[in-house]
């Protein structure tokens, strides 16, 4: 009988140690112990100013503006100073806005990080909505303090409209110059009031500075005045970046990019843009099948809540997922996945929280008009959190992960803050505090960390593809790295890679898109950040120049010598950038140009 019971108690406490397991949480609300709480606005309206578009305000970004290797953030306000934090590598951050120069003091939407100038470190741009006039450009110095230059660069898209209503940033190549271009969405009413105010695509003409091409480019008629979420991405794998927009009331678009500095609307032909309110946006390869698939956030109202209500002009249709069949034309997956429902949805990413090695979901959602009542259904709707079998069909599962904000959502992103090798997560919350949710579990399993540092192509290696091949998986798994918005909100632009029970990965590929060469890596071990550069052979013809010619001369000596460099010793230049050169160099080198 004492064995019994004492088999019995047992029994019942490795039960309640299982449930408590199971019960605990992968994310942890961390936003008051990291220090990043703030008031997004409190609500006021400046006198004369009736502007909707604060309320679906919410910016942030994550990037590492110091070059110290952790990932910092900065977030935009209404009303009050914009906040920049800096990462002090123990959980926790100390908000320096001010001291660095960015703490901008107006009315901001959207904002993002990006090296325009290739001179190696992250520059800030800055968008605002009315009363605002103008856009602000901040560039870094190379020692995290910055300078405000929009206007003198040409990026400031000062206003002579009666109102104006900016949204959200991209970043990306499109004409494959090296240098990083740019998209500003607006989302602006077919009214008198927003005269002249549309989505623009300006190009970085070398060292940022930037003039505005969007008629030259055939692209973002007025029938984009809605746009919430731009995106350059390699819809058809041509190794161009083609331009995605969610745009509100049915106007998403995909522009074909021509090649030639022109895009072509081929939204019809591609079988997309069938979202009734595209808002937010993420692009990924959910399938692992080598290409680009686009997941697209609206309204999911199945009460059909507008239908007796004037003034009401939303869908309810809900989200939409576009799974590329490889060449740039899509089918709706949105059922298949089972990602349709996400009530008022808005900011959206994809990221692998588990590390089992393929493509996750989340998103925000809430709407609140305080001086209307149809949107009350939507006022205070959870976060989701869509958890993919690996097939591609998805389970949502945000309360049990302890994702549990039910405020009104607008940006997210994804950035290991805490560099414990899996995800975290920070919301933006309208009018409210913010989240940061830590990730506490996701690295039980092996992950590696990859990024990026263009020659060629640009300094951060944007519109490149990362491959990593690992042991158990059928395909590769794919990123393109990218600068693009969640809506008015930027991941840290480092890739990251679940392997499942993978130990190290057995190649490392990335394929760069302006020298038309490949890194290639092998036997990397897990559970670190790596950098891989573009290959380069420095100043190898001695005319005081480090330019691709450098390159294929260095590719030549190593084949033999001939006539011409029997003398030359082949030799690299300073790839590592620790200003000498040396056998890491070397060795640097040649892992860039193993075959697979």
């Amino acid at each position: 009988m004492r064995m019994t019971n004492i088999t019995t108690t047992l029994c019942i406490l490795l039960f309640l140690g299982i449930a408590r397991t199971h019960a605990q949480p992968m994310f942890v609300d961390q936003t008051i112990d990291a220090g990043v709480s703030y008031i997004h606005w409190d609500g006021t309206m400046p006198a004369g100013v009736d502007n909707g578009v604060f309320m679906m305000c919410g910016g942030a970004a994550a990037g590492d503006f110091d070059n110290d290797g952790w990932p910092d953030l900065y977030v935009t306000r209404i009303g009050a100073p914009n906040r920049l934090f800096r990462n002090l590598q123990n959980g926790t951050f100390e908000e320096v806005g001010s001291a660095r120069g960015v703490a901008l003091d107006s009315y901001s939407t959207g904002c993002a990080w990006a090296d325009i100038d290739n001179d190696g470190d992250l520059d800030l741009y800055v968008l605002t909505t009315e009363p605002a006039v103008r856009h602000y450009l901040y560039i870094n110095d190379g020692t995290g303090m910055f300078t405000e230059q929009a206007v003198a660069r040409g990026a400031d898209i000062t206003t002579t409209s009666a109102k104006r209503s900016s949204t959200s940033i991209a970043f990306g190549d499109y004409n494959r110059d090296g240098w990083l271009d740019v998209i500003v969405a607006t989302w602006s009413p077919i009214t008198s009031a927003y005269s002249g105010e549309r989505t623009y695509l300006l190009k970085n003409t070398g060292n940022g500075n930037f003039v505005d091409v969007t008629t030259a480019a055939n692209v973002f008629h007025q029938h984009v005045v809605w746009g919430f979420t731009p995106r350059f991405a390699d819809a058809d794998n041509d190794g161009w970046p083609d331009i995605l927009i969610a745009a509100d009331f049915g106007s998403s678009k995909l522009y074909h990019n021509n090649q030639d500095g022109t895009f072509t609307d081929i939204t019809s032909s591609a079988n997309v843009g069938t979202d009734e309110n595209g808002m937010g946006a993420t692009v990924g390869d959910f399938e692992n099948d080598g290409d680009l698939d686009w997941f697209v956030t609206s309204i999911f109202d199945p009460a059909a809540t507008c239908d007796n209500i004037s003034n009401c002009n939303w869908g309810n249709s809900g989200n939409r997922m576009y799974a590329n069949g490889g060449s740039g034309v899509f089918s709706d997956s949105t059922d298949f996945c089972g990602v349709r429902e996400g009530y008022w949805g808005w900011g959206t990413t994809f990221l692998d929280y588990d590390n089992d090695g393929d493509a996750d979901l989340t998103m925000t959602n809430g709407m609140i008009f305080p001086m209307f009542g149809y949107d009350d259904p939507f006022n205070f709707t959870p976060l989701r959190f869509w958890d993919n079998d690996g097939t591609g069909q998805m389970t949502e599962i945000s309360a049990s992960l302890g994702l549990t904000d039910a405020r009104n959502g607008k940006g997210i992103l994804k950035f290991d803050y805490d560099r414990d090798g899996d995800q975290d997560i920070f919301v933006t919350n309208n009018g409210d505090t913010p989240v940061l949710y830590r990730n506490d579990i996701g690295n039980a399993k092996p992950w590696l960390q990859v990024q990026l540092r263009g020659f060629e192509t640009n300094r951060s290696g944007v519109g490149a593809r990362i491959y990593v091949y690992s042991i158990g998986t059928t395909n590769p798994q794919m990123r393109e790295v990218s600068a693009s918005t969640n809506y008015m909100s930027h991941n840290d632009i480092v890739e990251h890679f679940g392997l499942s029970t993978a130990t190290f990965a057995n190649v490392v590929r990335v394929d760069w898109p302006l020298s038309g060469l490949s890194s290639f890596y092998r036997n990397v071990t897990s559970g670190q950040k790596i950098t891989i550069y573009e290959p380069h052979a420095g100043d190898f013809d001695g005319d005081n120049l480090t330019t691709l010619d450098d390159t294929k001369a260095f590719t030549t000596c190593l084949a033999g010598p001939n006539s011409d460099q029997s003398t030359t010793p082949c030799r690299v230049g300073d790839i590592d950038e620790d200003s000498d050169v040396d056998l890491q160099d070397v060795q640097m080198w040649q892992l860039n140009f193993q075959a697979p």
